[in-house]
């Protein structure tokens, strides 16, 4: 792990918000290669701003045989639940669903994120449910374990609403060729942690683009 120092830059997080970017020429994009610093896909590091942590990549952090486990539960938890259509805010591109508790925005209702009930018999989504339940738990203790400082405000959060340590918060949320105008998230707690799949075992071509400090992780598959 290498730690990268990074600038402050909210003049791209507003002159961005709302837009498709990228950092090559796409139609329909906005092509940022200008502006950004580049976190190439042999590169695992951590993100510092003026000595505080706001963000890292890890690569190849799981055995194979782990990596290629938790990618089937990925792609079944995409298969088995109706994609989410999110706002304005939150234009995006391809599918993303999520699994586990809703939050309460304004335009939602509480409860579970919704399966295809036509594809899904009730042993199936028993199967499903525990898978989705792994998945959180083994993202939570990677991060806990790579990433100590990623998992502060989430415990945080659990404690001041009393619940007890088996319990993972929120949602979990799967994408299938997925992207996403630049917008700002209000979640539950202050980090979010990713895994990305791809099989065979590299990404063609995708970024991560963290334009608040004028950020691209290149896109790798085993990455947390």
């Amino acid at each position: 792990m290498v730690d990268i120092n990074v600038q402050y830059r909210p003049n791209l997080k507003d002159k961005y918000c709302g837009k498709f970017v990228s950092c090559g020429e796409y139609p329909g994009h906005i092509n940022l290669l200008n502006d950004l610093t580049i976190i190439n896909k042999n590169q695992s590091v951590i993100l510092k701003h003026n000595g505080e942590l706001v963000g890292a990549v890890i690569r190849d952090t799981a055995s194979k045989e782990v990596f290629h486990h938790f990618g089937i539960k990925m792609k079944l938890t995409i298969d088995a639940h109706y994609p989410i259509k999110r706002g304005k805010e939150h234009v995006g591109l391809g599918t993303i669903v999520g699994q586990g508790d809703r939050k309460n925005p304004l335009d939602s209702k509480i409860g579970k994120y919704a399966y295809k009930e036509k594809v899904v018999n009730h042993e199936a989504q028993r199967i499903i449910e525990d898978d989705g339940d792994t998945l959180a738990e083994w993202l939570y203790n990677n991060a806990k374990y790579h990433l100590p400082w990623a998992i502060v405000s989430y415990e945080q959060f659990r404690e001041k609403c009393n619940l007890d340590k088996e319990s993972m918060v929120g949602a979990i949320f799967c994408a299938k060729n997925y992207e996403a105008v630049g917008h700002r998230d209000n979640d539950w707690s202050e980090w979010a942690v990713g895994f990305c799949y791809d099989d065979p075992t590299s990404i063609e071509e995708g970024y991560f683009i963290y334009s608040e400090y004028g950020i691209a992780i290149e896109m790798t598959s085993n990455s947390l």
